[in-house]
């Protein structure tokens, strides 16, 4: 993925094990003012939205596991450019 300003510029990077992303930027309101609300988060996500209930039916099938006592790994990178 890569966010782009005027000037600036944000490559994220996923592993392959990385299935889905939430891009989320909060919008300003009466009650929270822009400068409380600028920012942009990314966020890696092993699975889509609710993919455990998905894939119990059959309808998500990369639903990952490991099994008991094994750990799971996997990197994202960010590079910035032009600040």
């Amino acid at each position: 993925m890569t966010l782009k300003g005027r000037r600036q510029k944000l490559d994220v990077l996923l592993g392959p094990k990385y299935r889905a992303v939430v891009i989320w930027a909060p919008q300003p309101t009466a009650a929270i003012p822009a400068v409380n609300r600028n920012f942009i988060c990314f966020e890696p996500m092993a699975g889509i939205t609710d993919a455990l209930n998905l894939a119990q039916p059959g309808l998500y099938r990369e639903l990952q596991s490991i099994p008991p006592g094994q750990t799971w790994q996997e990197s994202f990178w960010v590079r910035p450019g032009g600040f």
